[in-house]
């Protein structure tokens, strides 16, 4: 089984990646927002991320193993409104209609 972190929020979304469809973004808010270093809502993460992944094909950066589930890792940096952004996320086996968002930050 897959820990997750307990106060992920899910966000409905329509992403097509790598040749798949996905319905769902699971966010990370308090990681993404960890020490003040920004104070996006859900809806800003689920534009940014859906603008930087749609029609997107990407090889993973890691992978894990969790039991017989596996989660691959990806990090993207792209512009969304003329401001840069990385991206870290993932997507898991248990969860094939999500996709996991770990971080997202400005790079100036």
């Amino acid at each position: 089984m897959i820990e997750r972190p307990s106060a992920l929020e899910i966000v409905e979304a329509s992403i097509e990646f790598n040749f798949l469809n996905y319905t769902k973004l699971e966010i990370d808010l308090a990681h993404v927002n960890k020490d003040g270093r920004s104070s996006y809502t859900c809806e800003d993460v689920a534009e940014i991320v859906s603008h930087l992944l749609n029609d997107l094909r990407l090889e993973a950066s890691d992978e894990k193993s969790f039991g017989e589930e596996i989660c691959s890792y990806f990090v993207r940096s792209g512009e969304f409104k003329d401001k840069r952004y990385k991206l870290v996320f993932c997507v898991c086996s248990d969860r094939p209609e999500s996709i996991g968002v770990i971080t997202l930050h400005r790079v100036r």
